[in-house]
């Protein structure tokens, strides 16, 4: 097989940034385009839906128009592998199969080698079109957008250049795009829907595109709630469960920052599950995704998982061998993945231009119980030794704007117990956010802050006081779907270095959590957002 290399969106060339690859991808996109029915109908919907919190008139109509988008080369169909408003018992067929819909992995250990799996389908579907219409379909492959490497060019933070605009500049041509009546062509890079449109926002800052986090977690998954945060997310012992497979309850640092950040800053399409692949920018952003894991795994050490001749033993090896990846192809077969057959990109036909890391600072240290494994999961007695205890929390706090709420103990509890001096220099401290909600997708990510002053000001480089960054991304579609709307979201942050760093005085029964939103300037009253519960758990 031949190998093809995957490029970044922003480099070197014409000051438009049109280059020969994104070319191709546009007159793929708008071969893909031209075969899903009502596509500018449902887009309509869409905007308006959002507007109006998604009323199930609504996306009732969506599903309607999504119920035609049967072929496997349309961009309807692919992006409606991810997830769909269309119940299953309603997809359609396609040469009498029907459709594989709504498998995405997201909030466990699965979401990148299922997205990997489904960049390589699309990537074929792409050289497909691209081949019909005479091109390099040989040797074209997907390309990133490689805004996780802001730091050596803080251009890369601007969503790429042709995809801004509605119309293709002056000199550019896309192979099948012809003219419309007042002379000017469609550019089918474009997504009406998007929020961010063209430059990064300065008052949003970087976060929303930065990888640091993640690349310097030292596992790569975790034993679900054992207070660890790891790279790819929390191990499912269950394969083949499509309810947790779908959505489970413990996103990896890769999952939430900057991967469900950055589909939250774009907003529009990419905020939503069912959407977010008809936005050509998704491919691109998830193409990055898959780049930082090669990073992760090869560039900076950390190996894939059982690669060793040693590891975890039991469910969780079997559960990693044994999930299924369905996907329906555009010649009526079924082709099944599974984890182990995307670790290795050359066997899968790929590489990439670069996987060079962007600046990381120096790793900290191993957080407390890292012995038990590279993959951060321990023997059943064992976590369950170690499962995290709430020590101080705080309720209902809404996510309208900036907000600063103080935690306090349970009823009874002497505060002196919980200065952190007076616990064992190996406990590690979680902050966890239970009971995430939104009304409709949500607008914008929030950094967290632990123990600031009520006049200290927020500071991302403050790292004895900010925790991290608050991704809702999927907080929205799990209060959908949840009909009793008693769960919500949960996500968890290692706090050990703040509650390090503040020192002996620091008595974390009164501390305080800052919430401060990225797009502040964003209707964030109208999403609905709230937290039932913030706790503060010692592991």
């Amino acid at each position: 097989m031949a190998t093809v290399t995957r490029k970044a969106a922003w480099r070197a060339g014409a000051a438009n940034g049109w280059n020969d690859d994104l070319v191709w991808y546009a007159a793929a996109m708008h071969r893909m385009k031209a075969l899903t029915p009502q596509l500018d109908v449902f887009q309509t919907t869409f905007i308006s839906a959002l507007r109006q919190n998604l009323p199930q008139s609504l996306v009732d109509q969506m599903a309607s128009i999504a119920r035609q988008w049967s072929d496997p080369l349309s961009l309807g169909y692919q992006s409606q592998v991810h997830a769909s408003f269309v119940p299953a018992t309603s997809w359609p067929r396609f040469r009498r199969k029907k459709a594989i819909w709504h498998q995405c992995a997201h909030d466990q250990w699965f979401f990148i080698p299922w997205h990997r799996a489904y960049l390589v389908e699309f990537e074929a579907v792409v050289r497909k079109h691209i081949g019909d219409l005479g091109g390099p379909a040989a040797t074209w492959g997907l390309l990133y957008w490689n805004y996780s490497d802001h730091r050596t060019d803080p251009t890369r933070l601007g969503l790429p250049k042709p995809l801004r605009n509605a119309t293709l500049p002056a000199g550019v041509s896309v192979p099948g795009v012809t003219a419309q009546p007042d002379g000017t062509f469609a550019n089918p890079l474009f997504d009406p829907t998007r929020h961010m449109t063209g430059d990064a926002d300065p008052q949003s800052g970087t976060l929303w595109a930065t990888a640091t986090q993640a690349l310097l977690r030292p596992h790569f998954a975790n034993q679900q709630d054992t207070g660890f945060v790891s790279f790819g997310g929390g191990v499912l012992e269950t394969p083949n469960n499509a309810a947790l497979f779908h959505q489970d309850d413990e996103p990896g640092e890769l999952d939430r920052q900057p991967h469900g950040s950055v589909h939250v800053q774009v907003n529009g399409s990419m905020a939503l599950f069912e959407t977010a692949g008809l936005d050509p920018v998704f491919w691109m952003h998830h193409c990055n995704i898959d780049r930082l894991w090669e990073t992760y795994a090869r560039t900076l050490g950390h190996s894939y998982p059982f690669n060793a001749a040693t590891g975890p033993a039991g469910a969780a090896q079997k559960s990693w061998t044994k999930q299924r990846f369905n996907f329906l192809r555009p010649d009526a077969t079924v082709k099944t993945w599974t984890a182990p057959e995307v670790i290795d990109v050359t066997a899968l036909g790929y590489a990439y231009d670069s996987t060079a890391a962007p600046p990381l600072p120096p790793s900290p240290p191993a957080p407390p119980g890292s012995q038990a494994g590279p993959f951060g999961i321990v023997a059943p007695l064992d976590a369950l030794r170690s499962l995290p205890q709430p020590i101080t929390s705080t309720r209902n706090v809404p996510l309208a704007a900036e907000i600063q709420t103080r935690m306090s103990p349970p009823a009874g509890t002497p505060s002196a117990g919980l200065v952190a001096p007076r616990i064992a220099d190996d406990t590690r401290w979680i902050l966890r956010f239970t009971g995430i909600r939104a009304l409709r997708p949500a607008p914008t990510s929030y950094e967290v802050y632990l123990g600031l002053g009520e006049n200290e000001p927020a500071e991302p480089a403050d790292s004895a006081h900010y925790v991290g960054l608050l991704s809702l991304f999927g907080v929205y579609e799990a209060t959908r779907e949840d009909a009793s709307a008693t769960t919500g979201k949960m996500r968890i942050f290692d706090v050990t270095p703040q509650v390090t760093a503040l020192g002996p005085a620091f008595d974390l029964a009164t501390s305080t959590i800052r919430l401060v939103p990225l797009n502040p300037e964003r209707d964030l009253a109208g999403a609905g957002m709230s937290i039932e519960q913030i706790t503060i758990e010692s592991a």
